[in-house]
C-alpha cells in the first residue's frame, strides 16, 4: 500500500524515476524499527483502511489530506510523506534495480571536506 502511495506523490518522469521503480520499498524497515510501536500499530492500520480504496478514490483522499485544517488529515499527510520521501531520497534502490537514482537527477553527491 505504501508503494501505491509513494507512486501516487512521486510517479516519476522522464528524469525522475517513480517511487516503485527504485524499489526504494525494500528499505521500509530500516525506518519502521525507529517508530514508536503504538505509532507503527496505527500505520499498519491506516495502511490496511487506505488498500480497500481504489486509485481514483486514494488520490482523492491524500488530495484531501494536503495542507487541510484537520490536525488529524494534516497529521496523516506529514506522516505518509514522511514515510515516501525519506525512503525515496535515501538514495537506497532495489539490487535490482539498474536506473538514475534520485541522487544522480540532481547531481547530489556528498563529499569529505579537509
Amino acid at each position: 500500500m505504501l508503494e501505491r502511495i509513494g507512486d501516487l506523490m512521486l510517479p516519476g518522469d522522464s528524469e525522475f524515476p517513480s517511487f516503485s521503480q527504485t524499489g526504494c520499498i525494500t528499505f521500509i524497515d530500516d525506518l519502521l524499527r525507529f517508530m514508536n510501536p503504538k505509532d507503527r500499530d496505527d500505520l499498519r492500520t491506516l495502511l490496511k483502511v487506505l488498500s480497500f480504496l481504489p486509485s481514483p478514490l486514494l488520490r482523492a483522499f491524500l488530495k484531501l489530506c494536503h495542507g487541510h485544517w484537520t490536525p488529524t488529515l494534516r497529521m496523516v499527510e506529514l506522516g505518509l510523506k514522511g514515510l515516501v520521501m525519506s525512503l525515496y531520497y535515501s538514495n537506497k534502490t532495489a539490487p535490482q534495480y539498474t536506473g538514475r537514482t534520485p541522487f544522480d537527477v540532481i547531481g547530489f553527491a556528498l563529499r569529505k571536506v579537509k
